[in-house]
Parts: structure tokens; sequence; C-alpha cells
């Protein structure tokens, strides 16, 4: 007989509280990167020394999220919802204070670097635990053949997050917090939202509990390896995980080199670029809204079209970016580029979710969870010092690693076959 979860539906309003979860958490984050290069400059920071602040906690939210993924099978997804917002809240008050200590000269550079470091590296272990449960809480909740709108709709909190986070962070920057504000206003947000996931959020059903059997011997080796990194080896599932890993890679130099660029070519102070830099974000940001939110729905793009059609106009985005001369050709670059990355996300995303079983749902959503971290280790220094020896190195690199993806995903057949899912066979109790 078909064994269907009691839950198996998303009312809209708890989707729409999920949506905002991964938003604020995406405004925080992407205001943080936006103004790092201000922070670092006016601190007294190497370059390369910001885009290295973040490869400790990017490096701990690769390794944590699937063993979040893996808890939340068994204790439920809505606790690890509200540890990872913790987190969020937690992290971010204690990086305004560093910055603010540092901008007021009460902490040599060298101390706010690592203090910085350590206490992101609280928000890599436990904010990891938001992102894979909300992604697993929506797939456990909706059909295969809902799957791709719904997961691609989430994917839009990250795309207006990046419009919001970089457009508020100039007007922040306020009072005796400065640089520090938009830190705490973002802290304090998220306060917010937490408490509402506390109130509003129904407990789940572990999937544990709704599949007892599939989880009888989740301690064996060998299911410890299916339910483990050893997930990439599967024949179905682990290409979509190597597309999104290496495509994270190269947005991730776009983005943690982007304000550096805009300082670079408007040729003004710190302060005063990091309005052209949020200009630049948001003008991206707003492009992958758009993808997300209005073409992939009006085409019903299948996560197939989407990682092609994406793959490609990442490239396109980053040509441009190559031979960009003006605040408006760069920022052109960046639109294309990052509507190209708002069909590669939900593309492989939805993609890999859908050649997954249902007690699978959980460690897939950790692995493509762990992408986000794993892709920003190293992949911002590598960025920036390359752009720091020739500046436009990095983005030739991002066109060579494109278009060998493009490549990868003509010749695998489990990229050209997402709709013979797993997920879409039924499970006989």
């Amino acid at each position: 007989m078909l064994k269907t979860r009691d839950d198996m539906n998303l009312p809209r309003g708890i989707f729409v509280l999920i949506f905002i979860v991964s938003m604020v958490m995406a405004i925080g984050n992407t205001g943080l990167i936006s103004v790092m290069p201000a922070i670092g400059r006016a601190i007294g920071m190497s370059d390369h020394l910001v885009a290295a602040i973040f490869s400790l906690s990017a490096l701990l939210w690769a390794i944590s999220a699937p063993h979040w993924a893996r808890v939340s099978d068994v204790r439920g997804r809505k606790p690890m919802m509200m540890l990872g917002l913790g987190g969020f809240v937690f992290s971010m008050l204690g990086c305004a204070l560093v910055v603010w200590a540092g901008l007021q000269a009460l902490l040599a550079p060298v101390v706010v670097f690592v203090t910085f470091l350590l206490i992101r590296g609280i928000f890599g272990i436990l904010g990891s635990a938001t992102a894979s449960s909300s992604q697993a809480y929506v797939a456990d909740r909706t059909s295969a053949k809902e799957r791709t709108s719904a997961l691609s709709a989430l994917a839009g909190a990250l795309g207006m997050g990046t419009i919001i986070g970089p457009a508020l962070s100039p007007l922040l920057v306020f009072g005796v917090l400065g640089l520090a504000g938009p830190m705490t206003i973002f802290a304090l947000g998220a306060g917010v939202v937490l408490l509402m996931v506390m109130l509003i959020i129904p407990r789940d059903v572990p999937p544990a509990k709704l599949y007892p059997d599939k989880f009888a011997n989740v301690h064996t080796a060998a299911a410890r390896k299916e339910r483990g990194f050893g997930i990439w080896l599967d024949r179905d599932i682990g290409p979509w995980l190597i597309f999104g890993f290496l495509s994270c890679c190269v947005q991730a130099i776009n983005v943690y080199t982007l304000g550096f660029v805009v300082m670079d070519v408007v040729a003004l102070p710190a302060t005063e670029a990091q309005r052209y830099i949020g200009m630049a974000m948001a003008a991206g940001a707003g492009a992958g809204l758009f993808g997300q939110w209005v073409v992939i729905p009006w085409l019903k793009m299948s996560p197939r079209v989407l990682i092609w059609s994406g793959g490609l106009l990442a490239l396109a985005g980053n040509l441009l970016t190559v031979f960009a001369h003006d605040i408006w050709m760069l920022s052109l670059g960046y639109v294309v580029l990052t509507l190209g990355f708002s069909f590669c996300r939900p593309g492989f995303t939805a993609g890999a979710s859908l050649a997954a079983r249902p007690e699978q749902q959980g460690i897939v959503a950790g692995m493509v969870s762990s992408l986000s971290g794993g892709s920003i280790v190293v992949t911002p220094v590598i960025g920036v010092l390359l752009y720091e020896t020739a500046t436009p190195s990095p983005f030739i690199l991002n066109c060579v690693v494109m278009g060998g993806l493009m490549i990868f995903a003509w010749k695998n057949a489990s990229l050209w076959r997402p709709e013979l899912s797993r997920t879409a066979t039924s499970i006989v109790s």
C-alpha cells in the first residue's frame, strides 16, 4: 500500500514564515558581506584578510550542515530552525561589538580579525541547522510535482535577502554604532523572527518516527555512508551536488570580490563607495528575484533546463565582468551572472531532492546547505588574491569553470533525467 504523511501539506502561512526565516538570515549575511570591505579598510585590515574572515565559519557550516540534517530527522525540523536562528542572533551581536571596538581603536586590527573569526565561527556551527531544516521541512510537505516551484520560491527568500541586505546596510551606518550598526539591527530583527517560529510553526513529526523501518539500521556502517558524505557517490544525487558545489564556488568569487572591484572602479573612500556596492548588489539580487519569482514559475522550468540556462547566463555575466571598465558595465555583468545563479540554485536543489527517496530528504537538504559553506571556505580568498595579482583573472577563472560545468551537464545522463524521480515512486509499507 502507498504510505503517505499525515502532514503532507504546507499551509501558506507556515511557508511564508519559513520564507521570512531564510530571508532574514540572507539579509544579515549579504548585508555583512557588503559592508565588510568598508569595515576592513576603516580598521586597517588587508583585503585578503577581510575575505578570509568568513573562511572558518564557512568550513564549520559545511561540516555541520549534514550533522544537523541527521539530527532533524530524529528530533524534528522546527527545533533545528530555532537553533540556527539563535546562533545567528548571538554571532551578529558579538561581531557588532568587536567591530565597534575596532573602529574606536580599542582593539588592534589583528585582535579584531581573530575575535571576529571566532565569533563568526559560532554562526558557522549553528546557522546551518536552520538552512537544512527549512529546506527539509518544505520537501517533506510537497509532492514531487510541486517541489521544484516550492524550492524555487524558497530560494527567492535568498534573492530578496540579497536585495534588502546591501540596500539597508548603508542606511544602518549611523550614530555611535557606525559601521557596526547593520549587524546590530540584523541581530535584533532575527530575534523577533525566532520568537515567531517558536510560537507559530507547529512541532513536526520527525521522519525517524514516520519511517521507523527506514531508520532502524541508521547506525550501521552502510547507512552512515549512505546518509553521510557517501551520498556524493550516489549516481542520481551526486551529479546534482557536484554541479551545485562548483557553481556556488564561482558565485562566491563574484560576490566576495564585488566590493573591492566597485571601490577601485569608482575610486572613492570606503564609506562613500558603500552606496555603489549596495546598488550593484541590489541590482543583481533584483534580477535573481525576478528569475526565481517570475521567469521560473511562468516557464515552468525543469531542473535540467534551470541548470543549463543558468550556467550559460553565469558564463556570459563573467565574460562581461572581464571587460568591465566602469560601474555600469560592472553592474550589468553582475546582474546577468546573478540571474544565471538564480536559475542554477533551485535547479540543482530541486534536482537533488527529486532524485532522493523520502527518508533521504533530510540528508540531501543538509548536503545542499553545506554547499553554501563549503563553497566559501577558500574561494573568496583565492578570488581576492587573484584580483590583487591581475584584475580580470578571477573572472577568467570563473568562465573556465562554468564552461566545464556546461560540458559536465551535457555529458552526465543523471542531469538529463531529473523527472525519473525516486521520490515519485511509492513507498511500500
